[in-house]
């Protein structure tokens, strides 16, 4: 059957299980949940096999563990926290049950593994914030969807193919940044690293076909790895890396290299209507071959190597001037 509550406010330490799987795997829904500030944490299990379960309002309060559904193959039904989190640990199974966070602001203590197999949705606003002290892993999800701040505390980040459904920002602090495929909605500006010194590696980044274009930013000091980006991409900055290679094609309306440590490198062909540079000590090089509609000039002062073999080409419709830094050129320009 299904169980229907408003706001519950636990006792200290106490362990609180609602469960529905047993009779009828009712839908469970929730006004609010919240715990005793002070002394001993409570503990919450929500458990409804098929059916859903929602907490439209907070959960909160020295809460310790929230344990979403159990390790059962009839546990299916969707959990969809809608208000704010804040838990110790949050847990989850490996069971096919999507799970979504998209209240405002969200934060959990320990290292946290989404191990359900169905989707997986933290934060659903430009504004949302979600901090996972310990440490994120969503790989094991299969839609993934994220927006606003998604961060650890000098922990690593782990996400699988993803989609960035408004503003993103990723940041793990002195943690590693890995992630599969992203692909950013309409307008939306995903930024990796808030300048701390994890190193980002990102298997590629798209935009959505049609519509108003979308940004990629990188911006840490760690060495960033990012695959191809493309389709409908309008700005692709690196605001600050500890070197950047970009493996594979780049296509984007403007490329901005504002500054880095070492090297920012192009292995696959390069197509942008600009190309900007700055006037700070970091290597450029562009090695498959490129072709830029607007003039450009290489105000970098470190190397410029265009092109590494003699069957390059490299275009620069608008002309090309580098002059700043010592420049190596290979191939037909």
């Amino acid at each position: 059957d299904a169980l229907a509550l408003g706001a519950v406010t636990l006792v200290e330490a106490q362990t609180l299980s609602l469960d529905t799987a047993e009779t009828g795997a009712g839908a469970i829904t929730i006004a609010s949940l919240t715990g005793v500030a002070g002394g001993s944490s409570e503990d919450v299990t929500l458990t409804s096999g098929s059916g859903t379960i929602t907490v439209s309002g907070a959960i909160g309060t020295d809460i310790g563990t929230l344990t979403l559904q159990e390790n059962d193959a009839g546990a299916t039904g969707a959990v969809s926290l809608q208000g704010s989190v804040s838990a110790g640990t949050l847990t989850t199974f490996a069971q096919a049950y999507d799970v979504s966070l998209t209240g405002a602001v969200n934060a959990i203590t320990a290292d946290t593994t989404f191990l359900n197999t169905g989707a997986i949705t933290i934060g659903d606003a430009a504004g949302d914030s979600s901090t996972f002290t310990g440490g994120l892993d969503t790989t094991a999800g299969g839609t993934e969807n994220f927006a606003g701040t998604v961060a650890a505390t000098d922990n690593q980040i782990d996400i699988g193919a993803a989609n960035v459904t408004a503003d993103a920002t990723i940041n793990g602090g002195t943690g590693a940044i890995n992630t599969a495929a992203l692909t950013l909605a309409d307008g939306v500006t995903l930024t990796v690293g808030t300048g701390g010194s994890g190193a980002p590696t990102i298997a590629s980044v798209a935009g959505t076909a049609g519509g108003t274009a979308s940004n990629l930013t990188l911006n840490s000091t760690g060495t960033a790895s990012v695959g191809a980006v493309g389709t409908d991409i309008g700005t692709v900055t690196v605001t600050q890396s500890g070197g950047t290679t970009f493996s594979s094609t780049v296509g984007a309306a403007a490329v901005t290299l504002t500054d880095t440590t070492g090297t920012i490198q192009f292995d696959g062909a390069l197509t942008a209507t600009d190309l900007n540079t700055a006037a700070q000590g970091y290597n450029v090089s562009i090695l498959g071959g490129s072709t830029i509609t607007n003039a450009v000039t290489f105000s970098n002062t470190g190397t410029t190597q265009i092109g590494d073999a003699t069957g390059d080409t490299n275009t620069f419709n608008g002309g090309v001037t580098a002059t700043a830094g010592a420049v190596t050129a290979s191939g037909t320009i």
